[in-house]
């Protein structure tokens, strides 16, 4: 497994944490029209995945999130519990859990969806500049922008180790541009890096966004790989061709390859090709996986 090949990090993860409810589509995707297809629920939410595949590659995880009261949030819990992934530092709410509903078409890409983040939207700057997590030792703090921007600004300005964030959506994206200078990693995809920087060029994006303060960019490009780039070096990466069935969650996967790579103070090349490690490791195990078509 090309995870493995990190040493044990301590790694912290703050973001979203959700229950996933994925549908693939078996007929082409029209817009207002039923479709046949099969639904799948797994834990999901961008820190939670991170935190994931890092504590399977023998990373000490903890994740910072906002838990829900209801029979999903316990089961994020315990699943969180099976993975080895810690919740010291979370916080626990009156709301139910997150709740992420996505629609894909038969080629697996992700045409619509939907997300219920109430509980996270309940997750304190105060709480977070209180919490005894950044009294401890990280190698590397990744952040998703789930956060309200005053939790991300209060997370930012507490972390002594290395940032990486990751923008999470076209409209969530606009929360870390007076970060950027903060960041030690950047991976945001195609739509995100236009988002912030007007260029639609993936060597423009990244240009510009090191410009804007950021020490090193990953673009993710779906199939098409990643672009990085830092002040040293730059370049597009292909991806490794795998079989899937679907492509959500394999940006997370790159972002917690990422991650490690920066815990681990690799150059940007070698990081960006560990972030593909990590995704096509992930593409590779959900298209082993049997659908899971109850909660």
């Amino acid at each position: 497994m090309a995870e493995n090949s990190i040493r044990p990090l301590r790694m912290l993860a703050i973001g979203g944490m959700n229950l996933d409810v994925l549908a693939d589509a078996a007929d082409p995707y029209r817009e207002g029209d039923s479709l046949r297809g099969r639904v799948q629920f797994r834990p999901g939410g961008v820190a939670r995945n991170v935190a994931s595949h890092l504590a399977r590659a023998g990373a000490r995880v903890e994740l910072m999130t906002a838990l829900g009261n209801d029979g999903n949030a316990r089961l994020l819990a315990q699943s969180c519990l099976e993975e080895g992934i810690s919740l010291t530092y979370s916080m626990h709410t009156v709301f139910s859990a997150p709740v992420y509903v996505a629609v894909h078409d038969p080629l697996g890409e992700m045409r619509c969806a939907v997300n219920d983040m109430r509980a996270m939207e309940s997750l304190t700057a105060g709480f977070i500049l209180g919490s005894e997590a950044f009294r401890q030792p990280f190698d590397a703090v990744f952040l998703d922008a789930n956060l309200s921007l005053e939790c991300l600004a209060a997370a930012t300005a507490s972390v002594k180790a290395p940032l990486v964030a990751d923008p999470v959506s076209l409209v969530k994206c606009e929360r870390l541009r007076g970060l950027l200078p903060s960041l030690a990693a950047l991976k945001p995809n195609r739509i995100e890096a236009e988002a912030l920087t007007s260029e639609t060029d993936p060597a423009r994006q990244a240009a510009a966004l090191l410009n804007m303060g950021v020490k090193a960019v990953y673009i993710s490009l779906g199939e098409q790989g990643v672009y990085y780039a830092d002040r040293e070096d730059r370049g597009l990466l292909p991806a490794k061709a795998v079989p899937h069935k679907g492509l959500t969650g394999a940006g997370d996967a790159m972002a917690a390859g990422i991650a490690a790579g920066v815990a681990k103070g690799f150059p940007a090349r070698e990081t960006a090709l560990l972030g593909l490690q990590f995704s096509a490791h992930h593409l590779e195990e959900i298209a082993e996986t049997p659908f899971k078509e109850e909660p």
